[in-house]
C-alpha cells in the first residue's frame, strides 16, 4: 500500500507498543523510511521486525534533551532529513485532583507536553530547510473535551499539546509545514496499566473495552490524514462521535 507517505522519512516516539506501534507499521507499509523511538530497546526491535519497510531503533527516553538530540541524528545521518514527526509518546494519570501530586504532575508534564515540545524544536530547521513537512502530535479526545472524571491532570498536558499545535500551526503559515493533533478517544492498549494510578483506571477501564478502538484502527485513521487538510484528526467515528457527545459539557 502505497501513499504520500512512499520514501518518506517518519520518527515515531513512542513506538514500542500500543498506537505507537501500530503508527509504525502503518506508516511502513505506505512505504516510509521508519526511526521507531522508546525506552524498551528489545520491544522497539520486535515491533520493527513487523514492518516491511526500512526501519531503524533508537533506544531513548524524550524527556532528555540528550536523547532526543541524538533520535534526531540518527535518522539524519541514515536518512539525509526527516519528512514527518509523530509525538506519540505519553503516560496517563487516574487521580482526583485533590490527590494529585506535584512531583506526578511535572512527570505527566515532561513526557506528555515538554517532549513534544523538545522534539518539534529539533526538526523544524530540518524541515524548514526543505520547505515541507509534517508534524502530528498525539494527543486524546481528551485534549478538546473534559471525557472522563479524575483525570484533570491528563487533560491539562493534552489540551497543551492541541494550543501548542494550534499556535504552531498559524506561525507555520505558508512554510509548507503542516501541524495536526491526532484525537483518538479510548484504545484498547496497555495504556491503562501504566502510569499514576493505573490499578484504579484498570478497574474504571475494564467494562469498557468492548466500546473501545483498536490500535490498529486508530493508526491507520491517523496515518491516512497526516499532511492533510484539518488540524484536529479524528482517527475513528467513536473519537469523532465522542467529541460531539462531550463538547459541550
Amino acid at each position: 500500500m502505497m501513499s504520500r507517505l512512499n520514501g518518506k522519512v517518519v520518527i515515531i516516539t513512542g513506538a514500542s507498543s500500543g498506537i505507537g506501534a501500530a503508527l509504525a507499521r502503518s506508516c511502513s507499509k505506505r512505504g516510509a523510511h521508519v526511526a521507531l523511538a522508546a525506552r524498551r530497546g528489545e520491544q522497539l526491535a520486535e515491533v520493527a521486525v513487523t514492518c516491511p519497510g526500512e526501519t531503524m531503533v533508537v533506544t531513548c527516553d524524550v524527556t532528555v534533551s540528550e536523547d532526543r538530540q541524538r533520535l534526531v541524528n540518527a535518522a539524519v545521518e541514515r536518512w539525509e532529513r526527516i519528512d514527518v514527526l509523530v509525538n506519540n509518546a505519553g503516560i496517563g494519570l487516574y487521580a482526583p485532583f485533590d490527590k494529585t501530586g506535584e512531583a506526578d504532575l511535572r512527570a505527566l508534564m515532561e513526557v506528555d507536553f515538554m517532549a513534544v515540545f523538545g522534539m518539534t524544536q529539533l526538526v523544524l530547521p530540518l524541515m524548514r530547510a526543505t520547505g515541507r513537512g509534517a508534524i502530528v502530535s498525539v494527543a486524546s479526545t481528551g485534549g478538546l473535551i473534559a471525557h472522563a472524571p479524575n483525570v484533570s491532570a491528563y487533560l491539562a498536558a493534552k489540551h497543551a499539546v492541541v494550543g501548542l499545535s494550534r499556535g504552531l500551526r498559524r506561525d507555520l503559515e505558508g512554510t509548507g509545514i503542516s501541524v495536526q493533533v491526532a484525537c483518538p478517544h479510548l484504545t484498547d492498549t496497555g495504556f491503562f496499566e501504566t502510569g499514576v494510578g493505573a490499578e484504579e483506571m484498570q478497574v474504571v477501564a475494564a467494562p469498557l473495552r468492548c466500546l473501545m478502538d483498536t490500535a490498529e484502527d486508530v493508526a491507520e485513521g491517523t496515518v491516512e490524514q497526516i499532511g492533510a487538510d484539518p488540524f484536529v484528526i479524528f482517527p475513528t467515528a467513536r473519537s469523532r462521535a465522542a467529541y460531539e457527545r462531550f463538547r459541550d459539557l
